[in-house]
């Protein structure tokens, strides 16, 4: 796997500095719409370059940031409920509101209810389904080898009521 290039590490940075910056958090948010947008567009033009190069660049922040929020977070890589707090951190830092419906050592369930990404991503599903779905697997199953995230079916940016996000420890 490619290193991040230094505007992928740029991105990297603020993503952590707009969990407790508000003007970094709007930043971010913005600059993820933008490319959400884009990549809708694109894929209405029957285009994946953007798709592709999304998909390859969280892969490699997946990798980049596991062992950062496993310090910051304290997390226990072994109990998928403590896991979750990953989550809980990304939703913060992008916006996203949601609740655990459930959260136990091998399995936790989160259901997302509000996304500022889900109008953009109407354009693109797969960017919920592909690009966000190698997010969270880069970046848990570097943490824990036995992670698993069931596929991205219930979803905002299909006209569901909510994102449904199933992790597992198998």
């Amino acid at each position: 796997m490619s290193e991040p290039s230094w505007l992928e590490r740029a991105v990297y940075a603020l993503a952590f500095r707009a969990e407790n910056d508000a003007i970094a958090r709007a930043l971010l948010q913005g600059l993820m719409q933008g490319f959400f947008r884009m990549v809708a567009a694109d894929r209405r033009r029957g285009g994946t370059r953007l798709l592709d190069f999304a998909r390859e660049a969280v892969v490699r922040f997946g990798h980049w940031r596991a062992p950062i929020l496993r310090q910051r977070l304290k997390l226990d890589v072994n109990d998928m409920g403590d896991l979750g707090r990953l989550q809980d951190w990304e939703d913060r830092v992008f916006g996203v509101t949601g609740h655990w419906s459930e959260r136990a050592v091998r399995t936790a369930t989160k259901c997302e209810t509000e996304c500022p990404y889900a109008e953009a991503a109407k354009g693109a599903p797969e960017l919920c389904t592909d690009v966000i779905h190698a997010l969270e697997t880069a970046t848990f199953h570097a943490l824990n080898p036995r992670y698993r995230l069931v596929p991205l079916e219930r979803l905002l940016s299909k006209g569901d009521v909510e994102c449904t996000f199933r992790h597992e420890l198998i």
